[in-house]
């Protein structure tokens, strides 16, 4: 689809210095402080676009032309001009930046007339849209598209970036209800309607409105029940592939659950012996340590005895005197006396001895096959937990398998539950279209609902990209954004745009701007091809947030969503864009002092001037 640029606006007066302002073809910014001009040169872009509002402010006394220049889809310069409150522009097929002295290519009316000798359809016939046509009101008249049908879309004043009226509305009223939803449906589906040749007569309008507006408002309300914009034979073979698919896939989750039981069951059973293996260990070590305990008493009687023998040895051999083993006297004992008394001890500790010998032997080979038993269990339980590592790697790889095959079951079963949904409200709109086809034939008028009637495919599409513009600039609680098709508003976190604060207002008109932009432009539908706003920033606090000044996320998000916008952006804000914006804009400051201190430069003074 063919698109216009913006080049400059410039105001041109004798004996006074030029104003202009130079428009990059991709994003320029101007901001500054207020009272420097930027609403006056948005103004004044709507205005030299066939707006009827003159713009007026002191500094613009004395000029008079104004002149905006464009490039046309085929690139070839073209330049405007106007003088403030003339009924004609001038159009020069050049790029004309100063007061403009040479004869007009063409004349053409600021307004619309009969001769369609007018901006409006000499720019639109550079666009490919002067032949389109739009619904002026429920009675189905069409008339031809008209520039400030796209204008007010595509130039956004300050005063309309806060005014409850719906976006896709340029004024208010039925009338004006309507030819926007017509215009709604030229940009988002790119059909026009068909120009209207015969009209019932108002007896004929009467009949039968009441059943039809009802069939319409339930057609309407199954509309935007529907998930999509499929056939209901296209619906029924969807139905058949999901069917198939989720048999193959209770397949799959069969044989992976009775993989899981087996694996689960095996992994329960090395548990138990597990269990029992460490239980006989421990009864084992208890063993173990009692009977080193033993050990360790045998070892000490052996040491004992062999010390009492030696002892008994050298008592015997040395005393003179009362006997140590019996307590006789010298008198009293016999020749060898303490000889036989150490041989017995003697001998009683070599059977003492032997004895504890022969315990400590049994001892020490129980100890010996307790410690084999001890060894034997320290591998199997190690063999043990190696098996129970395995057990659980192959668990973790059924889970793993199975994760996805749930997943992709439950979304298949809420698919499914979704095309039989729209199987059902298929049939009840096709009940519907057949009542009113009945009552059509009889006469009776559409109604005003149905005019317009986008696709909700479309709708649902063109709600995507405005929820994404919303997220991308971090704003809060703006979930489940769209726009209403009959009432032309756009609503966000539960509630209209008019029923926002001022702020929001300004936020949500914005966003609709752009999301209609680009929706268009990546599709190739009807747009002019550029888009100016003014102050959708100023206005905005976010909640809970107590500075005057708006928070530099909001701000800095908004800015560089426009890094990759599909077409030319301008933006009049009192703000600055973040540093990382400034160097892929035309960024153009207001000082209001120093620099340049509006759009109007300094005019000389009257000294100077004489001089």
């Amino acid at each position: 689809m063919s698109s216009l640029t913006l080049t400059h606006l410039t105001y041109a007066g004798a004996g006074l210095p030029t104003a202009s302002v130079e428009f990059d073809p991709s994003f320029t910014v101007i901001y500054g402080s207020s009272n420097t001009g930027k609403t006056f040169l948005v103004d004044s872009i709507d205005y030299m676009l066939g707006g009827h509002v003159r713009p007026s402010i002191p500094r613009a006394e004395g000029y008079g032309q104004i002149l905006l220049g464009l490039l046309l889809p085929d690139g070839s310069p073209l330049t405007l001009v106007r003088k403030p409150g003339g009924k004609s522009i001038h159009v020069h097929h050049d790029d004309l930046r100063d007061l403009a002295h040479a004869t007009p290519d063409t004349v053409v009316s600021a307004r619309r007339i009969r001769s369609r000798r007018d901006i409006s359809h000499y720019l639109l016939s550079k666009v490919g849209l002067d032949d389109r046509y739009i619904r002026t009101n429920e009675s189905g008249n069409t008339e031809l598209l008209k520039l400030a049908d796209l204008t007010h879309l595509c130039v956004v004043t300050d005063t309309r970036m806060i005014d409850p009226n719906p976006p896709s509305q340029r004024t208010r009223g039925t009338a004006a209800r309507t030819a926007a939803r017509s215009v709604m449906k030229l940009m988002l589906t790119g059909e026009d309607e068909p120009p209207a040749t015969k009209l019932p007569n108002a007896a004929l309008r009467r009949v039968q409105r009441g059943k039809i507006n009802l069939i319409d408002s339930l057609a309407l309300d199954l509309h935007a029940k529907l998930s999509g914009d499929q056939t209901p034979a296209e619906l029924r073979q969807q139905l058949a592939r999901l069917e198939d698919t989720l048999n193959d896939m209770a397949r799959s989750l069969g044989r992976e659950s009775e993989q899981q039981a087996g694996a689960v069951a095996a992994r329960a059973q090395l548990a138990e012996t597990d269990a029992e293996l460490e239980a006989r260990l421990r009864e084992v070590l208890d063993l173990l340590g009692r009977f080193d305990i033993l050990r360790q008493q045998y070892q000490s009687d052996l040491a004992r005895l062999e010390m009492v023998s030696e002892a008994g040895n050298l008592l015997g051999y040395f005393q003179v005197g009362r006997c140590v083993f019996c307590g006789a006297d010298p008198e009293h004992q016999q020749a060898q006396h303490g000889h036989q008394e150490t041989t017995q001890l003697h001998e009683a500790v070599i059977v003492e001895s032997a004895k504890t010998h022969s315990l400590l032997a049994d001892l020490r080979l129980t100890i010996e096959g307790l410690e084999a038993q001890r060894d034997e269990l320290y591998e199997r339980r190690s063999a043990l937990m190696r098996q129970a590592g395995e057990a659980d790697a192959a668990l973790t790889q059924i889970e793993a398998r199975l994760a996805p095959l749930n997943e992709g079951l439950q979304e298949t079963v809420a698919e499914r539950l979704r095309v039989e949904r729209d199987l059902q409200l298929c049939a009840r709109l096709d009940e519907l279209d057949e009542h009113r086809s009945e009552l059509v034939a009889q006469g009776a008028l559409p109604s005003k609902r149905t005019e317009a009637l986008i696709a909700g495919r479309t709708l649902a599409s063109f709600d995507q990209v405005l929820q994404r513009t919303l997220d991308s600039w971090r704003i809060p609680d703006v979930e489940a954004a769209g726009y209403d098709p009959y009432g032309g508003d756009v609503s966000a976190g539960g509630a209209s745009r008019a029923g926002h604060g001022r702020g929001m207002r300004a936020l949500l008109h914005a966003a609709f701007s752009i999301s209609l932009a680009r929706y268009c432009l990546d599709r190739r539908l009807p747009h002019l091809g550029f888009l100016v706003l003014d102050s959708p920033l100023v206005t905005y606090k976010e909640p809970d947030y107590d500075a005057d000044r708006i928070p530099a996320n909001v701000i800095d998000h908004f800015y560089r969503s426009f890094l990759a916008f599909p077409c030319q952006a301008i933006v009049v804000e009192n703000e600055p864009p973040p540093p990382d914006v400034l160097e892929h804009a035309r960024v153009i400051t207001f000082s209001g002092s120093v620099g340049r201190p509006g759009f109007f430069p300094a005019r000389p003074t009257t000294a100077a001037a004489r001089s």
